[in-house]
């Protein structure tokens, strides 16, 4: 087991001293390991190329059964058929967005405060990444939209949300009413992840049914939108509960939008290897309790009524 996971180390990070790192091993310790670990399986596993660590074919192939040996003995091995939580010091890693993170996660993390305070939470954005990381074990929940979940894990639905449109309270452009024509005009602030690489639900599907927008900004966060939106002429479409709390916040208007786009699911996913844990089972729980309390989402009925728009303009 101990060769595993210096093996599991070594394919991971490709360099003698970030594995030795990872391990907690001395460089010439981690080097004394390769040459068994090479001597074992008659093969070099990483060869040297130019400045850089490259696996063989051989350690190509094994990266995928060496980390899932090791998660599933994790699994064995940190399993606790008598887990409390109110005693609990386990720390449990989570990737989201940051619109689940405020809309949902915080709701679901101020519950866990008060039935497991010794517990820690890691929270980190979706990326590129995650998928990997969660087959990885390196993550151990996924809270991601339908279309981006991982067909290599069980998961849940958690709830639905709606899109709607922000804009300015001063924005002379929009009166009570937005329609298409003047939304597909009009500059739009987009979200994107990952260099362009993740786009928002509501972006795929635009691009998807030929919605050409003019998007004058893209940003890396839905929670950044208010700042760019505000004392511009810009409109961005966002989740309407997110839209309705950044209304209370911000000098902004929450309106329909005027082109018809689906709901957007949001899911919970944890590793395979994982469905038993009591701790990961407990965890679920609390994100399913506050799911069954979300009601269904509607426009804030202050921004249907224009109670904190401006004076509106001529309709558009």
């Amino acid at each position: 087991m101990n060769q595993l996971v210096v093996l599991d180390a070594i394919l991971a990070e490709r360099s003698v001293r970030r594995a030795a790192d990872r391990v907690f091993l001395s460089q010439p310790a981690m080097s004394n390991a390769l040459a068994r670990l090479r001597d074992y399986f008659d093969d070099e596993l990483v060869q040297q190329i130019g400045k850089h660590l490259v696996l063989t074919p051989l350690g190509e192939s094994l990266v995928k059964p060496v980390r899932d040996v090791l998660l599933q003995v994790q699994a064995i091995t940190t399993t606790r058929p008598n887990f409390d939580p109110s005693t609990s010091t386990r720390r449990i890693t989570i990737e989201a967005s940051d619109y689940v993170m405020n809309v949902f996660l915080a709701d679901v993390l101020q519950l866990a405060w008060k039935e497991a305070p010794n517990m820690q939470f890691d929270l980190r954005l979706i990326s590129t990444q995650s998928h990997e990381n969660l087959d990885s074990g390196e993550v151990e929940m996924l809270l991601a939209p339908e279309f981006f979940a991982s067909k290599n894990h069980p998961s849940e639905i958690l709830f639905s949300d709606t899109f709607s449109c922000v804009v300015w309270n001063g924005n002379p452009e929009i009166a009570s009413r937005l329609t298409r024509d003047k939304y597909m005009a009009m500059g739009h602030v987009a979200v994107q992840w990952g260099s362009g690489q993740l786009v928002s639900a509501e972006e795929e599907f635009m691009a998807k049914h030929g919605f050409l927008r003019r998007r004058e900004l893209v940003a890396p966060s839905f929670t950044v939108l208010p700042r760019l939106i505000v004392g511009t002429n810009r409109i961005a479409t966002i989740q309407t509960r997110l839209a309705n709390a950044m209304s209370e916040i911000y000098p902004m208007r929450v309106l329909p939008c005027p082109v018809p786009t689906p709901q957007i699911v949001e899911m919970v996913q944890w590793h395979r290897y994982q469905e038993r844990d009591p701790a990961i089972t407990w965890f679920r729980g609390l994100l399913m309790r506050v799911a069954q309390s979300f009601g269904t989402t509607s426009i804030a009925a202050s921004q249907r009524s224009g109670k904190r728009k401006a004076a509106p303009p001529k309709d558009h």
